[in-house]
């Protein structure tokens, strides 16, 4: 066994280049399992409340049942890594029978240098995890929005077992592979690997154009299909745009190598200068025989790309658009019961304020300054609304239905009703804002909303100051026609899609109240207060809530804090953060290691090929950079297509978040370029350079 083993680990000093990419791939895999599944320990020295540390364990556990499914990948990935090292070796194995080991002992020999590989990558990637996960620790509590009053070292034994445990079971499915497939070849057939080679197929070329012209088309209409979609629903129109875009991207790698080669041959400045004629060749070749691997890098790169881009943008939304609902300490939304509901009347105020202070007599012990706010619906009767979007839209000459994306109703969207607001009360919000009050006059109007998706609506709209006309009543612009988010609500009262506030004295006589909203303030703010009164609602109210019935004036009350609404929004937001940034970034390697692996493989095949351009003379300087474009072109074509897909979902994931919040676009775009140029510029380098030494060995000539 010690003769093995001296043999294998020269092997694996001898064949450094070649074992690089399979090293680095499960090295960045350790580092990854381990710093995210360490969520857990991370947020233990974090100041976090109990509503933000049972977010924290949601979030372990969704990040551990993820981890499994992204080990199934890591485990198809060093399965693939593993037969590439075979095939590389074929011949040296061929020798070690000649001198009369048998196949066990071949076995042997590999499955030492497997286990060696593996126990240093795993050793070198919890080492690098563990480091991650110390900033990390610093990425959650902004996440949270929390502080760290020290830096505490942090290591987690159930993330170590985990991984672990991940990484080793993976490592007996390679073992049993590596085995079973030495056992398979001939003698003769591992002498013989190197003089091996692949039958390109020529395809038609009319056929492979029109292939190509239809691959576009059908990826651009699949484009379309989603953009009408929006996002809105999971629907059939969405999954025949997911199913069209994958068909249209497979076609255009199928098709894109039987024209490629012939057209560059038309442009002869360009195809006969250098070696270009030679790297179209080996560019062209290699599509054509991995055209389907290709599409599948490229699917999973839209993801990684897709999930980098939510994870890098979505935290910092979030907590720029919910910084600003500390303006109220507590919030009540009221929806109004049946004796309200839906029942044209004239517009004035239920009392509900004085319900929930006999709900909880508490109330005024730990709450001041409150207030009550009502909305509306102009509507004479039950059936008619007397103001629409498309009552604004014919003054304006927009259309609402272009801007609100994110309407999933299968009436005309212009027939909504708009939601009003007398002036007096929204004036009430802008001093408790710590703004000047606005003179509406007798007959003036604004718009309040905040800066989400339909913010470009009201910009378009009420850009010429419009005269809008409300059950006979003229109205003109006042205070500069538009609030975008000055004005705070609080978390109940959020106008995304934009109230309409209007002069009491022309206010309308005949309205439906939609919701009541109560705002105040603690007593003395703090903690200790924050905790007093969610005592409270446990004690008065069903977890916050409380529901009517038939007799009662209301249908829902609902009673949340400012501090509760951020912290469990932006916990959740922080989820889906991590969860995006932990499979794009597995995704990302995945697809690199893919490649390269591939482009190591196709240097290997193509070391004979080099050698001849020795031969006629070639440079090697000059074969260098032809190897160098070669294998970036091939890194960048899945790359580009992917970007183009993810361009078009991320413009409509956009649309959605921005319903809620601002999305921070540079950001996203930001994080994805940096991620790119580390880790897949990274895996290319190597591969640049481990394919170079493959070549440049077989083509010594070269000076």
């Amino acid at each position: 066994m010690l003769m093995y083993s001296k043999i294998a680990l020269g092997n694996v000093k001898k064949s450094l280049r070649d074992f690089s990419i399979y090293f680095l791939t499960l090295a960045v895999g350790v580092a990854l399992f381990y710093s995210f599944n360490s969520i857990t320990q991370q947020s233990m020295v974090l100041n976090l409340s109990e509503d933000q540390r049972r977010i924290v364990q949601l979030l372990s556990n969704t990040i551990s049942g993820v981890s499994v499914f992204l080990a199934v990948i890591m485990g198809f990935l060093v399965v693939y890594a593993n037969q590439f090292l075979i095939r590389r070796r074929k011949k040296e194995f061929g020798m070690y029978q000649i001198l009369g080991m048998t196949k066990r002992n071949v076995s042997k020999i590999m499955s030492i240098e497997t286990l060696f590989v593996g126990f240093l990558a795993l050793v070198v990637g919890l080492v690098a995890g563990i480091f991650i996960s110390q900033f990390m620790m610093f990425a959650t509590a902004h996440m949270f929005n929390t502080t760290l009053d020290s830096f505490k070292f942090v290591f987690s034994q159930t993330a170590l077992i985990q991984t672990v445990i991940y990484f080793v079971v993976m490592f007996v499915v390679a073992l049993i592979f590596n085995v079973t497939t030495v056992s398979r070849y001939k003698l003769i057939d591992l002498l013989n690997a190197d003089k091996v080679t692949q039958t390109v197929k020529v395809r038609n070329l009319t056929v492979s154009v029109l292939l190509f012209l239809a691959s576009l088309g059908i990826i651009a209409y699949s484009y379309t299909l989603l953009q009408h979609n929006g996002l809105k629903q999971i629907d059939d129109e969405f999954a025949m745009a997911t199913a069209l875009v994958s068909v249209g991207t497979a076609l255009f790698f199928f098709s894109i190598s039987g024209f490629l080669l012939r057209f560059m041959q038309m442009q002869k400045g360009f195809y006969y200068k250098g070696l270009h004629s030679f790297i179209l060749r080996q560019f062209n070749a290699r599509v054509n025989t991995a055209w389907v691997s290709i599409s599948l890098v490229c699917a999973m790169l839209f993801v990684a790309v897709c999930g980098l881009g939510t994870g890098f943008s979505l935290v910092d939304s979030m907590n720029a658009s919910f910084s600003k609902l500390k303006t109220y300490d507590v919030s009540v939304a009221i929806n109004p019961g049946s004796e309200r509901s839906y029942t044209p009347g004239p517009a004035d105020s239920y009392d509900y304020l004085s319900v929930v202070q006999k709900l909880d007599p508490e109330w005024d012990k730990t709450i001041k300054n409150a207030f009550q706010v009502d909305t509306y619906y102009a509507q004479s009767d039950p059936t008619t609304p007397s103001f629409t979007y498309g009552s604004i839209d014919a003054v304006t000459g927009k259309r609402f239905s272009d801007y609100f994306t994110g309407y999933s109703g299968q009436e005309d969207p212009a027939q909504k009703n708009v939601t009003l607001m007398r002036a007096s009360q929204y004036n009430k919000l802008r001093v408790a804002s710590g703004l000047e009050p606005v003179d509406f006059g007798t007959d003036g109007y604004m718009v309040w909303t905040l800066d989400t998706n339909l913010t470009k609506y009201w910009q378009d709209s009420l850009a010429n100051n419009p005269e809008l006309t409300i059950e006979g009543h003229k109205l003109h612009a006042v205070g500069g026609t538009l609030d975008i988010a000055q004005t705070q609500g609080g978390p109940a009262l959020m106008p995304a899609a934009g109230i309409v506030v209007v002069a009491d004295q022309s206010f309308p006589s005949s309205t439906v109240l939609t919701n009541s909203y109560i705002l105040g303030n603690y007593q003395t703010p703090g903690d200790a207060t924050e905790a007093q009164f969610r005592n409270q609602m446990k004690q008065y109210f069903d977890d916050g809530g409380l529901t009517g019935n038939d007799s009662d004036p209301y249908s829902l009350m609902l009673v949340v804090t400012a501090s509760q609404y951020i912290q469990s929004t932006v916990g959740l937001s922080g989820i889906v953060t991590y969860l995006a940034l932990y499979i794009g970034l597995v995704l990302f390697i995945a697809c690199a290691a893919i490649l390269a692996l591939q482009q190591l493989s196709e240097a290997s095949d193509n070391a004979r090929a080099y050698q001849v351009l020795a031969e006629l003379g070639a440079e090697k300087g000059l074969a260098s950079r032809a190897l160098f474009v070669q294998i970036g072109v091939y890194f960048l074509f899945p790359l580009l297509m992917a970007a183009a897909h993810a361009t078009c979902a991320m413009s409509i994931m956009v649309s959605v978040i921005k319903s809620i919040g601002n999305f921070d676009v540079a950001s996203s775009i930001g994080g994805v370029v940096a991620v790119a140029a580390a880790l897949y510029g990274g895996y290319f380098l190597v591969t640049y350079f481990a394919a170079r030494s493959i070549i440049f060995r077989g083509a010594k000539r070269m000076q």
